[in-house]
């Protein structure tokens, strides 16, 4: 995993930098999320690790399918990119490459991504008071992504970046069982 990442870093460092430059980072997202799909579509992806394949023709393939799904129009710079992580055997690395690119966009905006685990359902007006509360805190825009676990039994996880609220059910109870054992 970790592998990944330092294998990502500059490629995403350089396209972000090449983004910012031409003044077109939303552009650059759409497609690095389309190319990032193409490649770990199966028959793509056995292509990407067929030895003999033609990397040029390769490249050339995922930017068209990329473009075509992304919406957007071609750019030399982006195909110029696909090519490079063709000739470099790096195109499985696309998912983390916009991995990286997306928290380098959202570093630039100042917007911070959080994920709120619950147990159940939680009311629009429950998720925009915990949002107003985080951007409080914060002092950034956030976006939130609401995930169900029933293994909660009650309460909710908020995770933000390697930050970690546990106000779960589910951890106070092993908590108290901690103590109960000590």
């Amino acid at each position: 995993m970790s592998e990944s990442k330092t294998i990502a870093r500059p490629y995403a460092s350089a396209c972000f930098d090449v983004a910012q430059e031409s003044g077109n980072t939303d552009d650059w997202l759409l497609f690095l999320e389309a190319a990032a799909e193409v490649v770990k579509d199966e028959a793509m992806l056995n292509l990407v690790k067929s030895p003999g394949i033609d990397k040029q023709e390769l490249a050339k393939t995922i930017v068209a399918i990329s473009n075509e799904a992304s919406g957007i129009s071609g750019s030399e710079e982006r195909r110029n990119f696909i090519l490079l992580l063709s000739q470099n055997n790096r195109l499985e690395a696309l998912t983390e490459i916009k991995k990286q690119f997306q928290q380098m966009k959202q570093e630039l905006e100042k917007v911070v991504e959080a994920t709120i685990t619950t147990a159940s359902e939680i009311s629009d007006e429950s998720l925009s008071t915990i949002k107003e509360a985080l951007e409080t805190k914060l002092q950034q825009s956030v976006t939130i992504e609401v995930m169900m676990d029933e293994g909660l039994i009650g309460g909710a996880k908020i995770q933000i970046g390697d930050n970690m609220i546990d106000a779960s059910i589910r951890s106070q109870i092993n908590e108290l069982g901690r103590i109960l054992t000590n």
